[in-house]
């Protein structure tokens, strides 16, 4: 299990759910489920120790300022795991005898993963949050490329860069045209 359920613990602690889950959906550790909510089935999340839940009459407004980015930062370790799971994973396979590594696409795609997670991480607190989950958002489906068809099986540990998106997808408000 990656580090997403704990970090996510800690983004909520003491948060009251209810007051801040938007449009009354919420994704929580298993542990933390309120007890007038219903849980909606979702296996990668499950498979995650975390629950997506609908709260009867919530309508709250999500995370902002700086629980939104200690969520980026939560993302972010994930994000972190599974490029170093993808480094692995690329490292021991080649085509036409070229380690996949070494490929000049590959090494493009992994320079951009990682220069930006050092963007990210180097960030205010402050800075846009909507803008930082977009792009961890982005970086989670490049990094999930790199296992190739491994990276759509649900018990593999890349379902928790999709899990990642879910909880940002339902925590950190979309603009009005539907963007972050």
């Amino acid at each position: 299990m990656t580090v997403l359920a704990p970090g996510l613990a800690d983004v909520l602690a003491g948060l009251d759910i209810a007051a801040f889950a938007p449009r009354g959906v919420a994704v929580v550790p298993v542990s933390e489920v309120p007890d007038d909510a219903e849980v909606v089935p979702n296996n990668l999340a499950a498979r995650e120790g975390l629950a997506l839940v609908r709260i009867p009459g919530a309508d709250g407004p999500g995370l902002t300022g700086r629980r939104a980015a200690a969520l980026a930062e939560v993302r972010l370790a994930v994000l972190r795991q599974m490029l170093e799971l993808a480094v692995m994973r690329l490292s021991g396979r080649s085509f036409a005898g070229v380690p996949l590594i070494e490929q000049q696409l590959v090494i493009g795609a992994l320079a951009d993963v990682i220069t930006g997670a050092e963007l990210a991480s180097s960030l205010a607190d402050d800075a846009p949050a909507a803008a930082r989950h977009e792009w961890l958002t982005e970086a989670g489906w490049t990094v999930t490329k790199f296992f190739g068809a491994e990276g759509y099986i649900a018990d593999h540990p890349v379902r928790s860069l999709y899990v990642s998106t879910l909880v940002a997808d339902v925590w950190i408000a979309r603009d009005a045209e539907g963007g972050w």
